[in-house]
């Protein structure tokens, strides 16, 4: 499977968003604080009921074309006829917070693999992809957000040698979907 390099744009958006963007919800992950600066401890618990967690419900990934997308770059791997995976970066948007007004860091704004083909290596050749690019374009680091309900993204992380870098309890609004979910953000050095 061959990863092509495209620009991000309302075309290119179509053929990506026939990759479907969902995390099945089973476990999540608790986060608890210790007293003091004793830190965060986080530890995998069931959820009462499972869920489906749409990342493109409210309108991804055309809502990305509000923000300049002239120099981000998408990654899709095809299968055959069927785009088996995709990854967007960010890259050198003031507006975008996720990038803190840095121009050295570029961010994953989403990775998708179609649920019919994870667990072959797909992400981790667009992840690996990534980070290559970042290096060769001059970027510093390179961060992607996920959520503590996304226990397989989280792991997947990990695997790729992210460092956990933010935590944020309050990003989401209290009155969202899934109330309690805890922003994470992870960082990796190219």
């Amino acid at each position: 499977m061959e990863i092509q390099m495209l620009p991000v744009n309302k075309e290119t958006l179509v053929r990506y968003r026939t990759i479907p963007s969902y995390v099945e919800v089973n476990t999540t992950l608790d986060m608890k604080t210790l007293k003091g600066f004793g830190g965060i401890t986080f530890s995998e618990k069931k959820v009462k009921k499972l869920y489906l967690k749409n990342y493109d419900e409210h309108g991804e990934p055309f809502s990305w074309l509000n923000f300049n997308t002239s120099k981000w770059v998408m990654f899709i791997i095809q299968d055959g006829e069927i785009p088996a995976g995709g990854l967007t970066l960010a890259c050198k948007t003031p507006e975008l917070r996720m990038l803190n007004g840095r121009d050295d860091l570029a961010d994953i704004w989403d990775i998708r693999i179609h649920p019919n083909l994870k667990r072959q290596g797909i992400g981790t050749k667009l992840f690996t992809r990534a980070v290559e690019w970042c290096r060769s374009e001059g970027y510093k680091q390179l961060c992607v957000e996920t959520q503590n309900v996304n226990v397989p993204a989280c792991r997947f992380y990990l695997k790729q040698g992210c460092n956990l870098g933010v935590i944020n309890r309050y990003a989401y609004s209290a009155t969202s979907a899934v109330a309690g979910e805890v922003q994470l953000i992870w960082f990796i050095d190219c």
